[in-house]
């Protein structure tokens, strides 16, 4: 324990929220010359940009599509006061509603956990041994991830399968992934989803993968300097796409809340523009062809991408 509050450096979540930049900054003097440098970049170094950004996020792996919500998302947030998880989660209902994904009434099911903690190493071991269900699509160095790091904020997803239309047909792959080999498994690339539906086609896939379930912890001891509002936001990028644990993208981004370089204290324009592409393409399609729809959509008609 000792360990683990040296780790935190008795770091404080800021549960009165952040004021904006503009309203903190020191106001120039009169006469002042306030100068900004920067560099235009090349349409080519900002899809190098965007291919970067989507592939550290880990989304799409090899011909795996994505996944996302299809059922209303239903967020519910413990570990507060009523007054500050009204805040939180209001924000994570406005950002559903912002970028078109599902959003359930009010008087719904929580799919949704977000759960502020003391001890995030702890509250996961808890999870883990008591309600081990909860996490049993988390294998392997993921799921070590969750129960061995310090991670200020850790979460993890149950992913469904449904059917080519969208329809959830359950959690597990369909038996049709089985093959003919001569070992008897798939002949297929690991992460194809198939089954659900015997259309003909070369690009839309038979299944698709379907968030059904995502939690939240944030271990308050860990969140060193982070507003409610950051806190929030960074919630709800990880818990409205199947990102990656530890992904730091190599843009702006909410995601490197606690990154040396591109820090971001809320949803940046690349993580709106992501987000907002990812409730927008087609479920039924190939990793390789949805990682070409969100690519492109970060890159501007003009070539510039989103604002940093």
């Amino acid at each position: 324990m000792r360990r683990r509050l040296a780790a935190c450096a008795s770091a404080t979540l800021w549960l009165a929220g952040l004021a904006s930049a503009a309203a903190s900054a020191q106001p120039a003097q009169d006469g002042d010359m306030i100068v900004v440098e920067g560099q235009r970049l090349t349409r080519e170094q900002v899809r190098a940009k965007a291919n970067d950004f989507v592939r550290k996020l880990g989304v799409v792996q090899g011909d795996r599509s994505v996944a996302r919500w299809v059922e209303g998302i239903c967020p519910k947030v413990m570990g507060l006061s009523p007054d500050h998880g009204r805040i939180v989660t209001d924000r994570l209902r406005a950002t559903i509603r912002t970028i078109g994904a599902p959003l359930a009434k009010t008087d719904c099911d929580t799919n949704l956990l977000v759960a502020f903690v003391s001890d995030g190493k702890d509250m996961v071991a808890i999870i883990n041994d008591r309600r081990p269900s909860r996490m049993a699509q988390v294998e392997g160095p993921e799921r070590r991830a969750l129960l061995e790091s310090d991670a200020p904020i850790r979460w993890w997803y149950t992913i469904g399968i449904g059917s080519g239309d969208g329809a959830m047909t359950g959690a597990t792959p369909s038996p049709v992934t089985g093959g003919n080999s001569e070992s008897g498994s798939s002949m297929l690339p690991d992460g194809v989803p198939m089954g659900g539906s015997f259309a003909s086609s070369l690009i839309r896939t038979q299944a698709v993968r379907i968030l059904s379930a995502a939690t939240v912890v944030i271990d308050v001891h860990c969140a060193e300097g982070v507003s409610l509002n950051a806190a929030a936001d960074y919630a709800a990028f990880v818990g409205l796409a199947e990102v990656r644990g530890k992904a730091q993208p190599p843009v702006p981004s909410v995601l490197n809340l606690f990154a040396l370089q591109d820090r971001a204290r809320n949803l940046t324009d690349w993580d709106r523009r992501f987000l907002i592409e990812l409730y927008d393409l087609p479920l039924n399609r190939f990793g390789r062809s949805q990682r070409g729809h969100l690519v492109k959509a970060l890159v501007d008609e003009d070539g510039t991408g989103p604002a940093d």
